[in-house]
């Protein structure tokens, strides 16, 4: 799909994908853990500089990314401080854009988006390097153009998770595969009160509670598609995921991944699983794995 980079008509808040090491066009990532630093582990104190700009008539954008990336911080656990003054260890810096896209109509045109993101440390220098890109799609019917590139924006796995790869980077050391792993995790672990926006309190950012179930699929979708092995374990789990269409993106990845341990979880898929579309592919992915070297 094309992330690198995620919104409903009833709500706007909160995913181009890639890394640099990705030869995908969409988004690049400074890839690479780093090692942990015990500093930063006990002064998570961050500073948010954030600008954006739309060429939406008035400056009149859905987004409001400073709280966004306020939300995705704390609940990943940093403390985001008022002014550059303020004692402060890490720096994030994001450059949110909305330009115009191709036209549709005389009167509606799409929306191309582009956010770079850069973490800073202090001392350590640049943890995270990101371009997420998003763009309206080439349907003419639907969710309005601007609508949908915003709402693919949100889900993108890069943006979604973004508290999460931070916490990575400067807490744990984390590369942005693991890190996109663990909040895959979190996402699936969540009790539904963490999902209630009603409820309080609640260890999931507003925006994650909308639009979760899309970016857990943007996600598998990207995990697949980087052919990580590390994520065999959980999608392998993800195969007796309740909703058939979790499962056969999980199956689909793992075929991509190829990894020899997604063996058994694919062949008891093509066996048991109550779907049959999700059995059909796995029996696919079965049988490419059979036939890799």
């Amino acid at each position: 799909m094309g992330y690198l980079k995620t919104i409903g008509a009833c709500a706007f808040t909160a995913l181009a994908i890639g890394c640099l090491c990705s030869n995908l066009p969409g988004a690049w990532a400074q890839p690479g853990p780093v090692a942990e630093n015990p500093s930063v582990e006990k002064d998570r104190a961050i500073l948010v500089e954030a600008r954006q700009a739309t060429w939406m008539p008035r400056g009149r954008t859905l987004m409001d990314v400073t709280p966004l990336l306020r939300n995705k911080l704390a609940v990943a656990g940093f403390r985001v401080v008022a002014k550059a003054s303020d004692p402060h260890l890490l720096t994030l810096t994001v450059d949110y854009r909305e330009e115009r896209g191709r036209q549709y109509r005389i009167d509606q045109y799409g929306t191309n988006i582009t956010c770079r993101i850069h973490l800073d440390h202090a001392r350590s220098g640049s943890l995270l390097d990101l371009t997420v890109q998003e763009s309206s799609g080439a349907q003419l019917f639907g969710t309005p153009p601007y609508v949908e590139a915003v709402q693919k924006f949100e889900t993108n796995p890069y943006f979604y998770f973004l508290g999460d790869l931070i916490r990575g980077r400067a807490l744990t050391g984390l590369d942005t595969t693991a890190s996109l792993i663990r909040g895959l995790q979190r996402v699936i672990e969540a009790t539904p009160e963490e999902f209630d926006p009603l409820r309080a309190p609640h260890s999931m950012a507003p925006s994650e509670t909308g639009y979760a179930t899309q970016a857990r699929e943007n996600t598998i979708d990207e995990l697949g598609r980087l052919k990580d092995a590390r994520a065999v374990p959980l999608l392998t789990r993800l195969l007796k995921d309740q909703d058939p269409r979790t499962r056969r993106l999980s199956v689909i990845a793992l075929g991509r991944i190829g990894a020899i341990e997604a063996r058994s979880g694919l062949e008891r898929a093509a066996r048991t699983d109550a779907d049959p579309e999700v059995r059909e592919v796995a029996r696919a992915a079965l049988s490419k794995l059979e036939s890799s070297p």
